[in-house]
């Protein structure tokens, strides 16, 4: 292979790591948004209050303010279970609710796992690109963030599509796709859980998740693209990918 060979062949080797790299941390950071709206309690009281969910629950304020707590605190690994026993003795989640909860917790604890694995590996390709060409490492991440972000936020964007038309299609399906057995089917007449997490509010939760998520993302790629091309229209050498 002659030398034009190969630099473009580590040109696009580098392409690949930027691209490989923006994926990977726009991603970790669509977990980072589904994290910091789940575990929002301020969201739950707000969602709690106009849905009028205690008396829907048969419960008081405290008492699901209580439950939603030690369901988090249970979520993020700072409780040792869902126990809680209501002032008549009765345990206020049921054993199919506190069975699918381990399912859910498992699912959570491996999202945050690829959340950090994915910023980590990101950052190291990244810092790989630079370290391998790194005169033309900068226009090379700048262009590859862009259209690797443009891709992943269409991903997004269709699913937020499909969630806005179509929510119990879209909330069915992904626990098909994330649990393989039946235990999150519950019945809103024994259920508490189901009733204090109705379709209504998963829905607003979705869509917050994908509020914040697309702003970023898109804010973050328009501000690569706008700087890849006023610098490539000034002439500097590091901003081009040739």
């Amino acid at each position: 292979m002659n030398e034009t060979g190969l630099r473009e062949h580590g040109t696009g080797f580098v392409r690949l790591m930027a691209a490989a790299g923006t994926v990977l941390i726009v991603l970790s950071a669509a977990v980072a948004c589904i994290s910091g709206v789940a575990f929002d309690k301020s969201f739950y009281r707000d969602e709690y209050r106009k849905m009028d969910t205690a008396a829907y629950v048969g419960v008081t304020d405290p008492v699901l303010e209580q439950a939603t707590n030690t369901l988090l605190d249970y979520l993020q690994g700072n409780a040792p279970s869902l126990d809680l026993a209501m002032d008549n003795g009765e345990e206020y989640y049921s054993q199919r609710e506190k069975d699918h909860m381990v399912d859910v917790k498992a699912l959570y604890q491996n999202a945050v796992l690829f959340m950090t694995v994915g910023f980590c590996a990101g950052g190291a390709l990244f810092a790989g690109c630079f370290l391998w060409k790194r005169e033309r490492a900068l226009g090379t991440f700048l262009r590859c963030y862009f259209w690797a972000a443009v891709g992943v936020l269409a991903l997004f964007a269709c699913i937020g599509v499909w969630a806005a038309v179509d929510f119990n299609s879209f909330w069915v399906s992904f626990h098909h796709m994330f649990f393989t057995n039946d235990l999150w089917l519950l019945d809103p007449a024994v259920s508490r859980m189901i009733r204090m997490f109705q379709e209504a509010f998963f829905a607003n939760m979705v869509a917050r998740i994908l509020a914040w998520f697309l702003s970023a993302a898109v804010g973050s790629a328009a501000a690569a693209g706008i700087v890849y091309q006023r610098m490539k229209k000034h002439g500097r050498p590091e901003y081009t990918c040739n």
